[in-house]
């Protein structure tokens, strides 16, 4: 008699859709006569196959043996992702982006379950309160107060217990419907959901970039929906509400009109942009919606934005500001710190050693632009840019994000130790 295993059917399903293969590929790459029976297979709860199969699962999706018997957690639907899809988003893109959380949320409740993360300080605001006071109460959790910049937003979201995971563009010959549609072309910039074996853990997913200006945006964003709206099925109505709640977040508009003129220049926009760390493309329109800028005004200047060349980059200002070099891109460390407190190790491949059952390069996918320990000399300046590490960050007194440099030559970093927690495991 043939041995035999149980497999789950959804990770079977998970790791042909993070291998970006088709069913009727894998099955071709399995020797079976069709997909029709890898169809069943992934829609039954468990399966039974004989190890020689399994070994075969292993081998052609790069998974490891124990990922297949494993228990999934509460499945995360498409549905739960916080984020309008572009008409183009195909529905294989978007399991893939769901599939992708839900792992992030797993090998989250693994280091939680090793050092604990931080508790989760962002509120749920109803959506019928006004965007301003809404960005008002999330900068209250943030630790920031609601009349000066964010500095480093990245490390105020995370210090309030929200991961931000950095994804790779995914390619635009990768992502295929059924047998063979037209591939996908990614178009959205970041998502946000709950995940978790219980959905308590907020995350935020932002697509690598080289702006500062739209990561920052984009992280705004994307807290906006986790502030204002709990579940999926994200309407028109609800992505603007929190494209609002973005702008206000950054540049409250209480303060940032008093630093606006009656009939403000685009030059005249540039110090605003620069004080408060958002697009002068996103400030406008800001303005506008706030009564700042009547449409005439708006509608001149929008136009000016993509007319008025950038001599440095030889691109309009509507592609690349003034100012698009000041920073460089935050980038987020909650999630490599932790593995450094959970598993004392400073790379995904050192994991290796720990039988997980994610394979080493999805782990790597989960700390793409992951920064190293935080410098102590550098601030978030272009000539940062080169070496993009973050800047050192305030912790306890004010957790502002603020660059502070101590007069020993060391900066204030966040103290990961405040979150301890013994190991469950011997």
């Amino acid at each position: 008699m043939r041995a035999t295993v149980n497999v789950y059917g959804r990770r079977v399903r998970q790791a042909r859709i993070m291998r970006k293969m088709t069913a009727k590929a894998l099955a071709a790459e399995l020797g079976w006569p069709s997909a029709a029976r890898l169809t069943r297979l992934e829609k039954s709860i468990t399966s039974e196959i004989s190890t020689d199969e399994l070994e075969a699962f292993t081998t052609i999706l790069r998974f490891p043996p124990r990922f297949f018997t494993t228990e999934p957690p509460m499945r995360i639907h498409p549905s739960d992702l916080l984020f309008r899809a572009p008409q183009s988003t195909t529905k294989t893109e978007q399991e893939y982006l769901t599939d992708f959380a839900s792992m992030v949320g797993e090998f989250l409740d693994e280091l939680h379950s090793r050092w604990q993360l931080p508790a989760v300080k962002i509120p749920m605001v109803d959506p019928s309160v006004p965007v301003a006071e809404a960005a008002g109460r999330v900068r209250d959790a943030l630790g920031v107060g609601r009349d000066e910049p964010i500095d480093y937003l990245t490390h105020n979201i995370e210090h309030a217990g929200v991961p931000i995971v950095m994804r790779r563009m995914l390619a635009a010959a990768t992502l295929r419907d059924g047998d063979g549609g037209a591939a996908a072309s990614e178009k959205h910039l970041g998502y946000s959901t709950r995940v978790g074996e219980f959905k308590a853990r907020p995350l935020i997913v932002v697509r690598q970039s080289t702006s500062w200006e739209r990561t920052r945006w984009t992280l705004a964003h994307e807290l906006g929906h986790l502030s204002l709206h709990w579940s999926g099925d994200v309407t028109e109505d609800k992505e603007e509400q929190a494209s609002r709640f973005a702008s206000e977040l950054l540049a409250p508009l209480a303060q940032v009109r008093k630093e606006v003129t009656r009939t403000p220049s685009l030059m005249s926009l540039v110090p605003v942009k620069q004080k408060w760390g958002i697009s002068i493309g996103a400030l406008l329109r800001h303005l506008h919606t706030g009564g700042v800028l009547d449409d005439d005004r708006f509608r001149s200047l929008q136009k000016q934005l993509y007319q008025r060349v950038n001599p440095d980059t030889g691109r309009t200002w509507g592609r690349t500001e003034p100012g698009w070099d000041d920073r460089a891109v935050e980038r987020p460390r909650l999630l490599s710190k932790w593995i450094e407190l959970g598993f004392s190790v400073q790379s995904p491949q050192l994991l290796a050693t720990y039988d997980l059952i994610f394979p080493g390069d999805i782990l790597a996918d989960f700390l793409v632009g992951q920064r190293p320990a935080p410098s102590t000399t550098s601030s978030p300046t272009a000539s940062s840019a080169a070496a993009p590490s973050a800047p050192a960050v305030d912790t306890v007194a004010g957790a502002r994000g603020e660059d502070r440099d101590a007069a020993d030559g060391s900066a204030d970093v966040i103290d990961f130790r405040r979150f301890q927690q013994r190991s469950r495991r011997a």
